[in-house]
C-alpha cells in the first residue's frame, strides 16, 4: 500500500469517526430538545368526567324511604306487642268498693310467654288479661315488679310466641329514628304505630305520683295513655326503650326507659320477683353548716352519717354516727345522688370499701352489702 493511499485510508477513517460523533451528538441534542419540549407542553388531557347522576330522593327507592323503614319495623314487631288490661279493687269517698279498669301495652321478650311492661300498668292489679296479636285473650300472672324503675314482668301460659329482639340503648344518638307501638286510648286502637326521632337522652322526670325516673330517652314519637309498657324501636326493629310517660303540658314529649337499663332489672325480677338493691343501713345527709357544728366535723363536704341501723352492714363494718363517708368502692362522693349511684353499682353480697373521715382521721371500712329490707 502506498503512502498516499494509506493517508486516504486514515483520512477516510477519521471522517467516518467524525460523522459518527456528530450523529450521536445530534441525536442527543434532538432528544434533549424533545424531552425539554415535552416538559413545557401539556400532556394529553383526560376526557372530562361525565356529570354524576342526580341523587335519589328518599321517596325514590324503598331502601332510602324512611316510611318504608317504618313499615318494615311495624310489620316485624307488631306481632310481639300485646294489649294489657287490668282490673283492681278501689274505694270511693264513702268507702264503697268498686272495680277499676286500666289498659296498657307490653312486649313479648321470651317465647315461653314472658312479657315486659310498666309497673304503673300492672303493679296494683288484681286481675291481668293479655290480648295477643292473633286475638287470643289470656290471663296473666305477675312475675315481679320494680316501682323504682317503673318496670314489671308478667307471664301468660302460651308457647311458641314470637319474641321481640331486645337491642341496646348505649349507642343511641339524638336524631335517630324512633318508632313506638302500643294501644293508645284502649284496646280498640291496639298496635297503633307512631314515629319520630330521639329528641334527647338522659332525661330526668317526676311522675304524677312523685316517682323520679332518671336516664330516660326523650322522643317526639306520639305516646298516649295506653302506650305505657310498649316498645320504642330503632330503624332495625330492635327494642331500645320501654315507653313510660308523656309530658302533659307539652306536645311531642314522650319518655322511654332505656332497654340497657331495663335488662338487669328484668333479670332480677325473673330470678327473685323483685330487684335486690344493695343496702348499707345508714341514715345520711350532705354535710352542711348545721350538721358540721352538731358533730364537730373536720371536713366541709361528704355524706354525714346521722344514724346507723342496728344489725345493718354499716354497723357490722364499724360505722358510727358522726362519720363522714368520702368514697364508696373508690368512687368519691360529695352529694346524696353521687352516694346513691356509687352504692347502686355494687351488688348484694359484695364487699365494698368505704372511705370515711372520723374526727379528722381517715379510715377505710369494709361492708358486706345486704338486700334492702321490705319496710
Amino acid at each position: 500500500m502506498s503512502r498516499f493511499s494509506r493517508r486516504l485510508e486514515i483520512r477516510w477513517t477519521l471522517a467516518v469517526a467524525l460523522l459518527l460523533v456528530a450523529f450521536l451528538a445530534g441525536g442527543a441534542l434532538v432528544g434533549g430538545v424533545l424531552a425539554a419540549r415535552s416538559q413545557l407542553l401539556p400532556g394529553p388531557q383526560a376526557s372530562p368526567a361525565p356529570p354524576s347522576a342526580p341523587r335519589a330522593s328518599p321517596g325514590d327507592s324503598p331502601e332510602l324511604n324512611p316510611y318504608s323503614v317504618i313499615s318494615a319495623v311495624a310489620e316485624r314487631v307488631a306481632p310481639t306487642v300485646v294489649g294489657v288490661a287490668t282490673r283492681q279493687r278501689a274505694y270511693d269517698w264513702f268507702y264503697g268498693a268498686y272495680e277499676e279498669a286500666g289498659v296498657g301495652s307490653g312486649i313479648i321478650f321470651d317465647p315461653t310467654g314472658y312479657i315486659l311492661t310498666n309497673d304503673h300498668v300492672v303493679g296494683s292489679a288484681g286481675r291481668i288479661t293479655v290480648t295477643l296479636a292473633d286475638g287470643r285473650q289470656l290471663p296473666a300472672r305477675l312475675v315481679g315488679t320494680d316501682p323504682g324503675t317503673d318496670l314489671a314482668v308478667i307471664k301468660v301460659n302460651a308457647a311458641g310466641l314470637t319474641p321481640a329482639l331486645l337491642g341496646s340503648s348505649e349507642n343511641l344518638r339524638v336524631g335517630d329514628l324512633a318508632v313506638a307501638i302500643g294501644n293508645p286510648l284502649g284496646l280498640e286502637f291496639q298496635r297503633s304505630v307512631t314515629a319520630g326521632i330521639v329528641s334527647a337522652l338522659n332525661r330526668t322526670i317526676q311522675t304524677d305520683d312523685g316517682k323520679v325516673l332518671e336516664n330516660l330517652i326523650q322522643t317526639d314519637a306520639p305516646i298516649n295513655p295506653g302506650n305505657s309498657g310498649g316498645p320504642l324501636l330503632n330503624s332495625r326493629g330492635e327494642v331500645v326503650g320501654i315507653n313510660t310517660a308523656k309530658a302533659q303540658a307539652a306536645e311531642g314529649m314522650g319518655f322511654a326507659i332505656p332497654i340497657s337499663q331495663a335488662r338487669p332489672v328484668v333479670e332480677e325480677l325473673m330470678a327473685h320477683g323483685r330487684v335486690l338493691r344493695p343496702w348499707l343501713g345508714v341514715y345520711t345527709a350532705e354535710v352542711n353548716r348545721e350538721i358540721s357544728a352538731y358533730f364537730d366535723l373536720k371536713v366541709t363536704s361528704g355524706i354525714a352519717v346521722l344514724d346507723v341501723y342496728k344489725g345493718s352492714p354499716a354497723q357490722r363494718a364499724g360505722m358510727r354516727p358522726g362519720d363522714v363517708i368520702l368514697s364508696v368502692g373508690g368512687t368519691s362522693v360529695r352529694t346524696l345522688p353521687e352516694f346513691t349511684a356509687a352504692l347502686a353499682r355494687h351488688k348484694v353480697g359484695e364487699r365494698v370499701a368505704l372511705g370515711i373521715d372520723r374526727q379528722g382521721k381517715k379510715l377505710t371500712l369494709t361492708a358486706l352489702l345486704a338486700p334492702r329490707p321490705n319496710r
